[in-house]
């Protein structure tokens, strides 16, 4: 599911040379091994802390130095959930901070600029499936007296449950219904456009496009709300959650069939706690429903990881549930 905004204090780290990496993060193959325990989080934190290479005019040391804040959990990066691995490492570097980042960056196993503030930066691994991660580093950096810093990098990964199998959309839908209905909206402010009501249903046979879409569908995780609630000041009115386009899947093995899956979700941004509902599945097993999620980070998945996108990419664009910005 796509969101477009600003949190307070969040900025795209852009750290030098990052351009010149050998590798490109679209080229990196993508991990899509789903994670569904703590072990094998741990496993994958342990070896993505490896990976991360020691710059230049830098050494490692076995802890935080004493009466240093980087002893604890840094405030700056993902929120810890029950779910969630961490691995720090500690170094004492007399490299500056930016030239640390841009290190990481090309040499690291996330050659992807992520976001960041005074000193630190949050790098985010591009998955194959929203069930392999979040995979994440953090990189925090603090003075220790003229000409030296202190460095804290964090490997956090997160597992998930597995779905109930009653969940997932089966291989057999030949019929795929999309509707998408997007609010009226009332501008608040002088200059700011209003919006009326519509709704576009759009019907598709088309093997390839039916199973994307239920891929997509079934990679999704379960809600599981975790953290604090993140302080989001800046959205605006006309990209918030309860004004953007809403939109319903019915998957079917043909039109004339009952319901095999029905989805329903919400496109635009969201800001929520790490791992709050953004769609809910029904099927003949589960007519209640089971709520899902793509909302797997404290404000916004990585470009491409939504739902929503994911819907745009099978049906070329053409639904226009990304909001414009």
């Amino acid at each position: 599911m796509a969101r477009f905004g600003l949190c307070s204090a969040v900025l795209v780290m852009s750290v030098g040379g990052c351009e010149a990496s050998a590798r490109n993060a679209t080229t990196v193959a993508k991990p899509s091994v789903p994670l569904y325990s703590e072990g094998a989080a741990a496993a994958v934190a342990d070896a993505l802390l490896a990976a991360v290479p020691l710059p230049p005019d830098t050494h490692r040391i076995t802890g935080p130095l004493p009466g240093e804040k980087l002893g604890k959990r840094p405030v700056w990066g993902p929120t810890p959930t029950p779910k969630s691995v961490d691995r720090p490492a500690f170094w004492l570097s007399t490299d500056r901070p930016k030239a640390i980042l841009s290190f990481i960056l090309q040499k690291g196993p996330i050659p992807k600029p992520g976001f960041g503030g005074e000193g630190s930066a949050v790098l985010s691994a591009s998955l194959g499936s929203p069930l392999a991660g979040p995979r994440e580093l953090v990189v925090t950096t603090v003075p220790d007296g003229v000409g030296h810093y202190a460095v804290r990098v964090d490997a956090v990964v997160t597992w998930h449950k597995r779905r109930p199998a009653n969940s997932l959309v089966p291989a057999t839908p030949r019929w795929l219904s999309v509707t998408v209905v997007t609010p009226a909206f009332r501008a608040w402010n002088p200059g700011e456009p209003s919006r009326a009501h519509t709704t576009k249903s759009v019907i598709t046979t088309d093997t390839s496009t039916i199973g994307a879409v239920a891929r997509a569908v079934n990679e999704l995780p379960l809600a599981e709300p975790s953290g604090r609630g993140p302080s989001c000041p800046l959205i605006e009115p006309a990209h918030d959650v309860y004004d953007a386009p809403r939109y319903q899947l019915t998957f079917r093995a043909s039109a004339r069939t009952r319901n095999l899956a029905r989805v329903i979700g919400v496109s635009g941004f969201v800001c929520e706690r790490e791992g709050s509902d953004t769609a809910k599945i029904a099927t003949p097993a589960e007519p209640q429903g089971v709520q899902l999620t793509d909302h797997l980070d404290d404000i916004w998945p990585s470009k491409g990881d939504g739902l929503t996108e994911h819907l745009e990419l099978a049906f070329h664009h053409s639904l226009h549930l990304i909001p414009e910005t």
